[in-house]
């Protein structure tokens, strides 16, 4: 995801109120698991023998497939991939996030975004937070401009292999103590969908 200005949690309290606190997001012992398809188990087998040592080729290889795998069971959302999100009058926050979900389908322009990923540019998740953080925010106020308002908005941070979670409801964002891990894929897709089965 590239941004006019890298965010800090400092930056996003000065300037937008917004706070931050780290909780279990999730009650994984009423969180089912979702098996993986035999699609997506052959995608990650076939990333295991490729150089992932760029964001891009981890983002192909193993981001994407997940996130196709998301669509391929939940038809009703529509995903978007680098697309900019543009919010009026508020220039530091108009950004291209790596995944985009919106809670409609057959879009061609994102419409109530739901749930944003961004992959975190070096080894740690950490690393990612803030700007995590201000493209759920950004993704709020987008919704609000366009007359779809939702109060909560998810979002993930990984490195393909390791994901922390993080969901901003009022002007808290809660950042997931869990992590998960794509060697356990089924948790992992357990959580994507709890999350979108919200908004449906």
């Amino acid at each position: 995801m590239k941004w006019h200005t890298d965010f800090t949690f400092a930056k996003l309290k000065r300037d937008f109120g917004i706070d931050q606190t780290s909780i279990f997001l999730f009650n994984t012992q009423v969180i089912s698991p979702v098996l993986p398809s035999e699609r997506l188990l052959l995608d990650l087998q076939e990333a295991k023998d490729m150089p992932l040592m760029t964001e891009k080729a981890k983002s192909e290889s193993i981001i994407a497939p997940i996130v196709r795998e998301i669509k391929r069971n939940n038809p009703n959302i529509t995903i978007f991939s680098g697309y900019t999100l543009n919010i009026e009058g508020q220039k530091d926050l108009n950004g291209i996030p790596d995944f985009l979900i919106s809670a409609k389908p057959g879009l061609v322009e994102p419409q109530r975004p739901i749930f944003c990923i961004f992959e975190s540019k070096n080894k740690a998740p950490e690393e990612g937070f803030a700007q995590c953080a201000a493209e759920m925010y950004a993704a709020r106020l987008f919704n609000i401009q366009n007359n779809d308002p939702y109060e909560t908005i998810y979002g993930a941070v990984t490195n393909a292999f390791d994901w922390v979670f993080l969901k901003l409801e009022g002007n808290t964002v809660f950042i997931d103590k869990e992590r998960y891990y794509l060697n356990e894929s089924s948790k992992l897709l357990g959580i994507l969908q709890y999350i979108i089965t919200q908004y449906h």
